[in-house]
Protein backbone atom coordinates (compact mmCIF):
# COMPACT_ATOMS: atom_id res chain seq x y z
CA UNK A 1 0.00 0.00 0.00
CA UNK A 2 2.78 2.39 0.93
CA UNK A 3 4.69 1.39 -2.20
CA UNK A 4 1.63 1.89 -4.41
CA UNK A 5 1.03 5.48 -3.27
CA UNK A 6 4.66 6.55 -3.07
CA UNK A 7 5.77 9.10 -5.72
CA UNK A 8 9.00 8.99 -7.71
CA UNK A 9 11.69 10.97 -5.89
CA UNK A 10 15.47 11.17 -5.67
CA UNK A 11 16.81 8.75 -3.06
CA UNK A 12 20.48 8.46 -4.00
CA UNK A 13 19.98 5.21 -5.99
CA UNK A 14 18.13 3.50 -3.12
CA UNK A 15 15.26 1.68 -4.82
CA UNK A 16 13.63 -0.07 -1.87
CA UNK A 17 13.28 0.10 1.89
CA UNK A 18 12.48 -3.07 3.84
CA UNK A 19 11.27 -2.80 7.43
CA UNK A 20 11.64 -5.90 9.63
CA UNK A 21 9.42 -6.01 12.71
CA UNK A 22 11.02 -8.17 15.38
CA UNK A 23 10.38 -8.98 19.03
CA UNK A 24 13.90 -8.28 20.27
CA UNK A 25 16.28 -6.16 18.26
CA UNK A 26 19.26 -7.54 20.16
CA UNK A 27 18.57 -11.21 19.53
CA UNK A 28 16.84 -11.50 16.17
CA UNK A 29 18.71 -11.60 12.88
CA UNK A 30 17.36 -9.86 9.80
CA UNK A 31 18.65 -9.07 6.29
CA UNK A 32 21.36 -6.47 5.96
CA UNK A 33 21.31 -3.38 3.79
CA UNK A 34 23.06 -3.32 0.44
CA UNK A 35 23.85 -0.61 -2.09
CA UNK A 36 20.34 -0.07 -3.46
CA UNK A 37 18.24 -1.62 -0.69
CA UNK A 38 18.05 -0.34 2.88
CA UNK A 39 16.87 -2.60 5.68
CA UNK A 40 15.51 -1.16 8.91
CA UNK A 41 14.23 -2.87 12.03
CA UNK A 42 11.73 -1.96 14.70
CA UNK A 43 10.48 -3.79 17.77
CA UNK A 44 6.89 -5.00 17.80
CA UNK A 45 5.05 -5.65 21.05
CA UNK A 46 3.37 -8.97 20.26
CA UNK A 47 1.17 -8.94 23.36
CA UNK A 48 -0.10 -5.48 22.50
CA UNK A 49 -0.57 -6.44 18.84
CA UNK A 50 -2.65 -9.51 19.71
CA UNK A 51 -5.06 -7.42 21.78
CA UNK A 52 -5.82 -4.95 18.97
CA UNK A 53 -8.74 -5.00 16.56
CA UNK A 54 -7.90 -5.88 12.92
CA UNK A 55 -8.03 -2.21 11.93
CA UNK A 56 -5.89 -1.13 14.87
CA UNK A 57 -3.37 -3.85 14.03
CA UNK A 58 -2.94 -2.29 10.58
CA UNK A 59 -2.54 1.18 12.08
CA UNK A 60 -0.02 -0.13 14.60
CA UNK A 61 2.06 -1.90 11.94
CA UNK A 62 2.13 1.04 9.55
CA UNK A 63 3.05 3.31 12.48
CA UNK A 64 6.06 1.15 13.37
CA UNK A 65 7.10 1.02 9.73
CA UNK A 66 6.81 4.79 9.42
CA UNK A 67 9.03 5.29 12.47
CA UNK A 68 11.76 3.18 10.88
CA UNK A 69 11.36 4.80 7.48
CA UNK A 70 11.57 8.32 8.86
CA UNK A 71 14.64 7.37 10.87
CA UNK A 72 16.34 6.34 7.62
CA UNK A 73 15.05 9.44 5.82
CA UNK A 74 16.62 11.65 8.48
CA UNK A 75 19.90 9.73 8.34
CA UNK A 76 20.06 9.97 4.54
CA UNK A 77 18.99 13.65 4.53
CA UNK A 78 16.19 12.98 2.06
CA UNK A 79 13.17 15.20 1.55
CA UNK A 80 10.71 14.18 4.25
CA UNK A 81 7.57 15.53 2.52
CA UNK A 82 6.87 12.58 0.12
CA UNK A 83 7.25 10.05 2.93
CA UNK A 84 4.96 11.98 5.26
CA UNK A 85 2.41 12.56 2.49
CA UNK A 86 2.33 8.85 1.63
CA UNK A 87 1.89 7.84 5.26
CA UNK A 88 -0.91 10.39 5.74
CA UNK A 89 -2.68 9.05 2.65
CA UNK A 90 -2.55 5.49 4.00
CA UNK A 91 -3.94 6.69 7.34
CA UNK A 92 -6.64 8.78 5.66
CA UNK A 93 -7.86 5.61 3.93
CA UNK A 94 -7.96 3.87 7.31
CA UNK A 95 -5.45 1.34 5.97
CA UNK A 96 -8.02 0.04 3.47
CA UNK A 97 -6.31 -0.70 0.16
CA UNK A 98 -8.90 -0.76 -2.63
CA UNK A 99 -8.01 0.63 -6.02
CA UNK A 100 -8.76 0.42 -9.73
CA UNK A 101 -5.94 -0.37 -12.13
CA UNK A 102 -5.52 2.01 -15.04
CA UNK A 103 -8.50 3.09 -17.14
CA UNK A 104 -11.60 1.11 -17.99
CA UNK A 105 -11.69 -0.36 -21.50
CA UNK A 106 -14.76 -0.34 -23.74
CA UNK A 107 -16.15 -3.46 -25.40
CA UNK A 108 -15.98 -3.69 -29.22
CA UNK A 109 -19.62 -2.55 -29.52
CA UNK A 110 -18.99 0.27 -27.00
CA UNK A 111 -21.88 -0.88 -24.80
CA UNK A 112 -19.82 -2.08 -21.82
CA UNK A 113 -16.65 -1.22 -19.98
CA UNK A 114 -14.31 -3.46 -17.98
CA UNK A 115 -11.62 -2.60 -15.45
CA UNK A 116 -9.41 -4.48 -13.01
CA UNK A 117 -10.13 -3.74 -9.36
CA UNK A 118 -8.24 -5.05 -6.34
CA UNK A 119 -8.66 -5.16 -2.57
CA UNK A 120 -5.79 -6.00 -0.22
CA UNK A 121 -6.39 -5.07 3.41
CA UNK A 122 -7.47 -6.49 6.76
CA UNK A 123 -11.10 -6.79 5.66
CA UNK A 124 -10.96 -8.02 2.07
CA UNK A 125 -8.43 -9.55 -0.29
CA UNK A 126 -8.95 -10.30 -3.95
CA UNK A 127 -8.68 -9.15 -7.52
CA UNK A 128 -11.70 -8.61 -9.73
CA UNK A 129 -13.01 -7.43 -13.07
CA UNK A 130 -15.72 -4.79 -12.85
CA UNK A 131 -18.15 -4.77 -15.77
CA UNK A 132 -20.06 -1.50 -16.10
CA UNK A 133 -22.43 0.10 -18.58
CA UNK A 134 -21.43 3.10 -20.70
CA UNK A 135 -22.22 5.50 -17.84
CA UNK A 136 -20.01 3.59 -15.40
CA UNK A 137 -22.83 1.91 -13.45
CA UNK A 138 -21.65 -1.44 -12.06
CA UNK A 139 -23.32 -4.45 -13.68
CA UNK A 140 -21.14 -7.30 -12.42
CA UNK A 141 -18.02 -7.68 -10.27
CA UNK A 142 -16.22 -10.98 -10.86
CA UNK A 143 -13.40 -12.17 -8.60
CA UNK A 144 -10.87 -14.13 -10.63
CA UNK A 145 -7.84 -14.28 -8.30
CA UNK A 146 -7.62 -14.76 -4.53
CA UNK A 147 -5.04 -12.14 -3.64
CA UNK A 148 -5.12 -8.40 -4.20
CA UNK A 149 -2.19 -6.09 -4.77
CA UNK A 150 0.48 -8.78 -4.64
CA UNK A 151 -1.04 -10.65 -7.57
CA UNK A 152 -1.95 -7.47 -9.38
CA UNK A 153 1.55 -6.08 -9.21
CA UNK A 154 3.44 -9.31 -9.94
CA UNK A 155 1.28 -11.47 -12.18
CA UNK A 156 -1.23 -9.42 -14.16
CA UNK A 157 -0.74 -7.79 -17.54
CA UNK A 158 -3.17 -5.87 -19.71
CA UNK A 159 -6.90 -6.46 -19.88
CA UNK A 160 -8.41 -6.73 -23.35
CA UNK A 161 -11.83 -7.64 -24.72
CA UNK A 162 -12.20 -10.98 -26.50
CA UNK A 163 -15.74 -10.18 -27.66
CA UNK A 164 -18.68 -8.10 -26.41
CA UNK A 165 -19.19 -10.21 -23.28
CA UNK A 166 -15.76 -11.58 -22.28
CA UNK A 167 -12.36 -10.13 -21.44
CA UNK A 168 -8.89 -11.68 -21.50
CA UNK A 169 -6.27 -11.01 -18.84
CA UNK A 170 -2.81 -12.45 -19.39
CA UNK A 171 -0.50 -13.59 -16.64
CA UNK A 172 2.92 -11.96 -16.59
CA UNK A 173 6.00 -14.16 -16.45
CA UNK A 174 8.97 -11.94 -15.58
CA UNK A 175 7.24 -9.17 -17.56
CA UNK A 176 7.61 -11.10 -20.82
CA UNK A 177 4.40 -11.87 -22.66
CA UNK A 178 4.40 -14.67 -25.23
CA UNK A 179 1.93 -16.97 -26.95
CA UNK A 180 2.55 -19.50 -24.19
CA UNK A 181 1.51 -17.13 -21.38
CA UNK A 182 -1.33 -18.30 -19.18
CA UNK A 183 -4.47 -16.18 -19.24
CA UNK A 184 -7.96 -15.79 -17.81
CA UNK A 185 -11.14 -15.42 -19.86
CA UNK A 186 -13.77 -13.72 -17.71
CA UNK A 187 -17.38 -13.16 -18.70
CA UNK A 188 -19.99 -10.65 -17.64
CA UNK A 189 -22.07 -13.72 -16.74
CA UNK A 190 -19.55 -14.46 -13.96
CA UNK A 191 -17.73 -17.25 -15.78
CA UNK A 192 -14.00 -17.65 -15.15
CA UNK A 193 -11.76 -19.88 -17.24
CA UNK A 194 -8.03 -20.08 -16.65
CA UNK A 195 -6.05 -21.26 -19.67
CA UNK A 196 -2.52 -22.62 -19.76
CA UNK A 197 -1.37 -23.14 -23.37
CA UNK A 198 1.35 -25.56 -22.27
CA UNK A 199 -1.40 -28.00 -21.19
CA UNK A 200 -3.71 -27.41 -24.12
CA UNK A 201 -1.42 -28.23 -27.03
CA UNK A 202 -1.73 -31.51 -28.90
CA UNK A 203 1.56 -32.63 -27.34
CA UNK A 204 0.86 -32.64 -23.61
CA UNK A 205 3.47 -30.96 -21.43
CA UNK A 206 3.69 -32.80 -18.06
CA UNK A 207 5.66 -29.93 -16.52
CA UNK A 208 2.85 -27.58 -17.51
CA UNK A 209 0.25 -29.96 -16.09
CA UNK A 210 2.09 -30.10 -12.79
CA UNK A 211 2.51 -26.32 -12.59
CA UNK A 212 -1.17 -25.77 -13.32
CA UNK A 213 -2.14 -28.38 -10.76
CA UNK A 214 -0.07 -26.64 -8.10
CA UNK A 215 -1.75 -23.32 -8.95
CA UNK A 216 -5.18 -24.81 -8.33
CA UNK A 217 -4.05 -26.78 -5.28
CA UNK A 218 -2.46 -23.79 -3.52
CA UNK A 219 -5.01 -21.19 -4.61
CA UNK A 220 -2.56 -18.29 -4.45
CA UNK A 221 -2.87 -17.06 -8.02
CA UNK A 222 -6.05 -18.71 -9.32
CA UNK A 223 -9.14 -19.43 -7.27
CA UNK A 224 -8.49 -22.58 -5.25
CA UNK A 225 -9.84 -25.89 -6.52
CA UNK A 226 -7.89 -28.72 -4.91
CA UNK A 227 -9.86 -31.48 -6.64
CA UNK A 228 -8.96 -30.05 -10.03
CA UNK A 229 -5.38 -29.43 -8.90
CA UNK A 230 -4.93 -33.01 -7.73
CA UNK A 231 -6.40 -34.34 -10.96
CA UNK A 232 -3.83 -32.40 -13.01
CA UNK A 233 -0.93 -33.39 -10.77
CA UNK A 234 -1.93 -37.06 -11.06
CA UNK A 235 -2.03 -36.75 -14.86
CA UNK A 236 1.51 -35.35 -14.79
CA UNK A 237 2.61 -38.23 -12.56
CA UNK A 238 1.06 -40.75 -14.95
CA UNK A 239 3.23 -39.21 -17.68
CA UNK A 240 6.27 -40.09 -15.53
CA UNK A 241 6.94 -36.53 -14.43
CA UNK A 242 9.10 -37.12 -11.36
CA UNK A 243 8.28 -33.87 -9.55
CA UNK A 244 4.58 -34.77 -9.69
CA UNK A 245 5.26 -38.29 -8.47
CA UNK A 246 7.32 -37.01 -5.55
CA UNK A 247 4.70 -34.37 -4.74
CA UNK A 248 1.97 -37.01 -4.54
CA UNK A 249 4.13 -39.23 -2.38
CA UNK A 250 4.95 -36.35 -0.06
CA UNK A 251 1.54 -34.66 0.15
CA UNK A 252 -1.05 -37.33 -0.54
CA UNK A 253 0.37 -40.73 0.31
CA UNK A 254 1.82 -39.62 3.65
CA UNK A 255 -1.44 -37.87 4.60
CA UNK A 256 -3.48 -40.94 3.68
CA UNK A 257 -1.22 -43.22 5.74
CA UNK A 258 -1.44 -40.87 8.71
CA UNK A 259 -5.25 -40.82 8.54
CA UNK A 260 -5.33 -44.62 8.47
CA UNK A 261 -3.05 -44.75 11.50
CA UNK A 262 -5.20 -42.24 13.40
Amino acid sequence: MYEYYFPIIQTDHVVSITVCLIEDIQEMEYPQSCANMKVMANVIDIDKFNQLTPNDKSLYIIGLCQQSIMSLVSKMCWNTEPFERTYNKVISKNCLFREYWRKAKSSPNRQLKAQIYFEDDHEKDGIYVDFTDKSGKLIKRVQFAPKGYHIYSKSISELQWENNSHVIIKRAFAHIFTKTCDYWIIGIDGSINYHSPRTENKEVNPHGLFDLGILYWEGKIVMQNQDKGLELIKKAAELNYKHAQKWIERNISITANKQQTD
